[in-house]
């Protein structure tokens, strides 16, 4: 999930939606330092944060989603986060070993920390990307038995205000491209890159420089450009139809047909099942 987003049900209702679309178990993390669990960046995690490093965030939210589902140890797991969720699935990537997590597909939706961005810069675009947001949440009426969101500002979310902008400042280190690598050369895992041609934070240029950097490396990467913008994941149907999109990427052959994926949706110990 992106930075202030926790479990409420509007967030709930779209993991259960894409449990159904890609025909599997889906695992949700809430965030630590802002989510509905309530729970603080410890002292270690803040002081990665200050690097660009999310790492112990992400291996405290991996050893959460073990915990709350043991199969996630035994099975191929696909990873997917949007927006800084993004930034921890691939930190969890990176930093788990093969023992741990057997990494089949990293998804990235909207990955936003591609770049070392200027703070002022990153604020303005997401002040941005703010104002489109009712429009995408208007897509929502259409869809039968919709739980709107209410309160998409989070002024109801419990989080600390240091710990949000110590997030945000993470993501403003720009260490995503590092942590694929790093995941790549421990799992060898499908990587797609999902992103709207009208971003102002996941922007073409980065993201076609991620693409390039994995592609040099010999990682098998997917880019999936859509129409629309950072604030698309609030859309419902686009999000179902990105899902479409991603699930009908061609695919290695899976070794055990009768053992499919876990899909682990990087958004404290918070966690719930979409299915």
């Amino acid at each position: 999930m992106g930075l202030q987003a926790c479990l409420s049900p509007f967030e709930v209702q779209r993991f259960a939606m894409l449990a159904r679309i890609w025909d599997t178990a889906i695992t949700v993390v809430d965030t630590p330092g802002c989510g509905d669990g309530g729970i603080n960046l410890t002292t270690m995690q803040r002081g990665a944060l200050l690097r660009g490093d999310f790492t112990p965030v992400a291996q405290h939210m991996v050893a959460v989603a073990r915990r709350h589902n043991p199969r996630l140890s035994d099975r191929p797991v696909h990873l997917t986060g949007y927006s800084m969720g993004a930034s921890l699935a691939a930190a969890a990537a990176a930093a788990a070993g093969p023992r741990s997590l057997q990494l089949e597909h990293l998804m990235l939706i909207e990955p936003v920390a591609l770049r070392r961005w200027p703070l002022p810069s990153l604020l303005r675009s997401v002040r941005l990307e703010d104002r489109l947001i009712d429009g995408y949440l208007a897509d929502n009426e259409a869809v039968a038995g919709v739980v709107p969101l209410k309160d998409w500002q989070g002024t109801d979310i419990r989080c600390s205000r240091l710990d949000l902008a110590l997030l945000g400042f993470g993501i403003s280190r720009g260490g995503l491209t590092r942590d694929v690598l790093r995941a790549a050369a421990t799992h060898q895992p499908r990587v797609t890159v999902v992103h709207g041609v009208g971003s102002r934070l996941s922007r073409m240029t980065d993201t076609s420089r991620l693409i390039g950097t994995c592609r040099q490396a010999g990682i098998d990467i997917h880019d999936v450009a859509v129409e629309g913008h950072h604030a698309l994941w609030q859309s419902l149907p686009r999000v179902s139809d990105l899902a479409a999109r991603a699930h009908h990427l061609p695919r290695p052959t899976p070794t055990d047909e009768n053992r499919g994926p876990e899909r682990a949706v990087s958004c404290s110990p918070t966690a719930k099942d979409g299915h």
